[in-house]
């Protein structure tokens, strides 16, 4: 997701981005390449954390604690590269770079949706973790922002 998609421009009709965005440190680079890709009046609809994951480490405790500052950038703050024991590195992202950065990149945001964790202790506490929004490339082809 880090390099140029390999497709031609405006080749797809839709995109479905699966929250993945935690996998890579810049976002931007993403909404700018889907944008690319797509057709004009082709539709992107990208899942996203919110970052909520990333403050709190158990959410089964109660009252619930904020253990971990945002942004979370494992390769910045070697205190949060402790905290990864699944091999993976991941990082939070702000509403800015989610949404905002799909506007930047050109699309036209018509939905966003909130969800929940599986974790039945966050559905509980009414806790949305998860952005998804659904937007489509202007007509013309031509970037809005």
């Amino acid at each position: 997701m880090t390099n140029p998609f390999p497709f031609e421009a405006d080749t797809f009709d839709i995109i479905f981005h699966p929250v993945s965005n935690c996998y890579i440190e810049d976002v931007y680079h993403v909404w700018n390449e889907c944008y690319r890709v797509l057709k004009p009046g082709g539709v992107l609809l990208a899942g996203m954390d919110n970052g909520l994951n990333f403050l709190i480490n158990d959410f089964t405790v109660r009252p619930l604690v904020i253990a971990n500052s945002l942004p979370f950038n494992p390769l910045k703050n070697p205190e949060q590269m402790k905290l990864l024991d699944d091999g993976s590195i991941q990082f939070s992202h702000t509403l800015t770079e989610q949404i905002g950065g799909q506007l930047k990149a050109g699309l036209i945001l018509t939905d966003v949706y909130e969800d929940f964790d599986n974790d039945p202790d966050a559905i509980g506490d009414g806790i949305p973790t998860y952005w998804a929004s659904r937007a489509v490339k202007p007509q013309c082809g031509l970037p809005v922002g």
